[in-house]
C-alpha cells in the first residue's frame, strides 16, 4: 500500500513539476516575445524619429533657399523694376496727354507697378517676416484682407482662441506654409465667392477650417491625387504634416465645402 502511495506521489510530483516547467517556458517565451517587440517598437520608432529629423532639415533647407531667393527677387530684381518705373514716370509726365503713344506708356507702367507689387507679394510669401514678428493670428488676418482687396472675393477670419498663442516658430512657420498652399490651391482649383476661416482649439489642437463654396473635393479624392500627383505643392504639404504630426480632412457638402488642418500643441504651446 506504501509502495502505491509512493507511485502516486512521484506520478502527482512528476506531472507538477512538467506543468511548472511548462508555465516557466512559456513565461519565458512570454517574456521574450514581449521583449522583441518593445525593442521593435523602440527600434521603429527610433527610426521614424530619424526620419522626421531628416524631413525637418530637408524643410529648413529649403527655407533657407527660399529666402535667399525672396531676398534677391526683393533686393535686386525688385529694386531695377522699382528704379525703371519710377524713371518712367518721370518721362511719362514729359509726355503730353495728346501724344499718339501715351496710351502704351500708361499701360507700360501699369504693368511695371503690377510686376513690382506681384514681386513683393511673393518674397512675403517665401520669407514670412510677417508671421515671426506678429504670429499666426495677424498673418491669417492680414492674408484674408489681402486675398480680398486682390480677387475681390469675400473672405473673412474667426479667431476664437482667448489671448495670444505661444507656438513653437518653426511648427508655426510650417502650419502657416500648409494654410498658404491650401489657400492658393482653393483660389486656384474651386473658384470660390466667399471663403471663411475659423481659427480654435481642441482638447489640445489647434484647428483651422476653411470653409467655401466653390468645387470642392472629398477625403477620397484628396487621397487619391497626394497617392498620384507629382506637385510639388502636394508634396510639400505632405512633408510639413508629418513635421508636425497634422492632420487634412476634406469634407464636400451640398454647396462647396470644408478643409480642416490640425496640430497637436505640446506641453510648451498653449494660448495664454
Amino acid at each position: 500500500m506504501e509502495k502505491e502511495y509512493f507511485v502516486i506521489f512521484v506520478v502527482i510530483s512528476a506531472v507538477i513539476f512538467s506543468i511548472g516547467i511548462g508555465v516557466l517556458i512559456f513565461a519565458l517565451i512570454h517574456l521574450h516575445n514581449k521583449k522583441q517587440t518593445e525593442l521593435s517598437n523602440e527600434y521603429k520608432l527610433e527610426l521614424k524619429n530619424k526620419e522626421l529629423e531628416k524631413m525637418a532639415a530637408v524643410v529648413q533647407a529649403q527655407e533657407q533657399e527660399r529666402a535667399k531667393i525672396a531676398r534677391n527677387l526683393h533686393d535686386e530684381v525688385g529694386s531695377i523694376l522699382s528704379m525703371a518705373n519710377r524713371n518712367l514716370k518721370c518721362v511719362a509726365e514729359q509726355v503730353p496727354e495728346n501724344a499718339s503713344y501715351r496710351e502704351d506708356l500708361d499701360f507700360t507702367l501699369e504693368i511695371l507697378e503690377q510686376s513690382v507689387d506681384k514681386i513683393r507679394s511673393i518674397s512675403h510669401n517665401m520669407i514670412p517676416h510677417f508671421l515671426v514678428k506678429f504670429g499666426l493670428v495677424k498673418t491669417l488676418t492680414r492674408l484674408v484682407e489681402q486675398t480680398e482687396k486682390a480677387l475681390g472675393n469675400s473672405c473673412t477670419f474667426k479667431s476664437k482662441l482667448v489671448g495670444d498663442l505661444v507656438i513653437n516658430q518653426q511648427n508655426e512657420i510650417n502650419f502657416y506654409s500648409i494654410v498658404l498652399e491650401l489657400f492658393n490651391n482653393l483660389m486656384k482649383h474651386a473658384r470660390p465667392k466667399s471663403v471663411s476661416l475659423i481659427l480654435e482649439i481642441q482638447k489640445d489642437i489647434l484647428v483651422l477650417t476653411i470653409q467655401h463654396d466653390g468645387v470642392a473635393i472629398t477625403q477620397a479624392d484628396y487621397e487619391y491625387l497626394l497617392d498620384k500627383a507629382d506637385g510639388l505643392g502636394l508634396e510639400s504639404i505632405s512633408l510639413r504634416l508629418k513635421i508636425i504630426s497634422g492632420e487634412l480632412e476634406y469634407k464636400r457638402r451640398n454647396k462647396g465645402g470644408a478643409i480642416s488642418l490640425s496640430m497637436p500643441l505640446n506641453n510648451q504651446e498653449k494660448h495664454v
